[in-house]
């Protein structure tokens, strides 16, 4: 994800489906935890990406 340029949702979705193969039931903690570390960083909208990663595996999972 190019931070640079405004993102997609379709690009969140598939971020969401790379976690969760490879974190399963803790993809939603790695995506959250990315969006800390960027915008530890300084990086908003890496941040705001991640935050919308989180919120399509919630959307997945019924959680809202």
């Amino acid at each position: 994800m190019d931070s640079k340029r405004p993102f997609e949702i379709a690009e969140c979705r598939q971020a969401a489906k790379g976690l969760k193969s490879s974190w399963q039931d803790m993809a939603g903690s790695e995506a959250l935890i990315r969006a800390l570390v960027a915008e530890r960083n300084g990086d908003t909208r890496l941040a705001l990406f991640w935050t919308e990663v989180h919120r399509a595996l919630c959307q997945e999972n019924n959680a809202f």
